[in-house]
């Protein structure tokens, strides 16, 4: 079940447990318009953040293509709402997200049979801005953990959603990852004075720190160095460190 917590005015935070480990998306609301940033696994997952959403212009934005953050549109009380996101996102839409559909489906039937695949309405490249009265919604491209992945950045607040580009204790990197890019771009939010809280989509919520961690370890991964890695990993994310390190070993950029 959902679990809707207000972190600040304005902005209220979704988090969701899915066994393996945990999601995290946002509602947004400004004075003329709200954003839900991702909508977590299931269409029931949304229904918590109707009553505050109201009669506001309702936006939808999705950080990357991923399951766990765009399998819960339908469940929103507005299904004619744009949903935005990167144009590779789009593509990924036709590809890969119906099959994972269809392969979760099949190995649990009946778990996954309310999801209804909303694709993007709108797409950008590299930047996109989103006025919602009183604050706006910074959307930047940083592709690495996928190629579609996104930021959202609320420089009124000082608040960088993160999405899948940061991650504690680890990110997640496929083996195609762009590292060289990935790690560029987070050296420029790490270095963004304006950015004083960064809220990721998986793991602990902090400050630019978080983004200097996921560097240091992008780095020592791309360099084949050591790395500091805490002792008490759960399954999930000790099987993700040792995947990470075999693409580092075969070398893959």
């Amino acid at each position: 079940m959902t679990v809707l917590t207000e972190f600040r005015p304005g902005l209220w935070l979704t988090e969701l447990d899915l066994g393996d480990f945990a999601v995290r998306g946002a509602l947004i609301i400004g004075t003329e318009a709200a954003v839900v940033w991702d909508t977590l696994s299931q269409p029931r997952d949304m229904q918590p953040l109707r009553a505050h959403i109201g009669n506001r212009a309702l936006r939808v934005v999705y950080s990357h293509a991923d399951w766990d953050h765009v399998w819960g549109t339908a469940g929103l009380a507005d299904p004619g709402a744009p949903v935005i996101s990167h144009a590779a996102c789009l593509d990924r839409f036709g590809a890969d997200v119906p099959v994972t559909l269809a392969e979760k489906q099949a190995a649990e039937p009946g778990v996954w049979d309310d999801v209804l695949l909303m694709s993007p309405t709108q797409t950008f490249e590299c930047e996109l801005a989103l006025d919602l009265g009183s604050i706006t919604l910074e959307l930047h491209h940083l592709p690495g953990h996928t190629p579609d992945c996104i930021v959202g950045f609320i420089p009124e607040w000082g608040i960088l959603l993160a999405g899948d580009t940061v991650e504690s204790p680890l990110p997640v990197v496929p083996a195609d990852s762009p590292l060289d890019r990935w790690i560029a771009q987070l050296q420029r939010w790490a270095a963004d004075t304006r950015v004083q809280t960064v809220i990721p989509a998986h793991g602990m919520i902090g400050g630019r720190e978080l983004i200097v961690r996921n560097i240091a370890y992008l780095q020592a991964l791309r360099d084949g160095r050591p790395m500091n890695v805490p002792d008490d990993l759960d399954d999930f994310y000790r099987e993700t460190h040792a995947a990470n390190l075999l693409w580092g070993r075969e070398g893959s950029r």
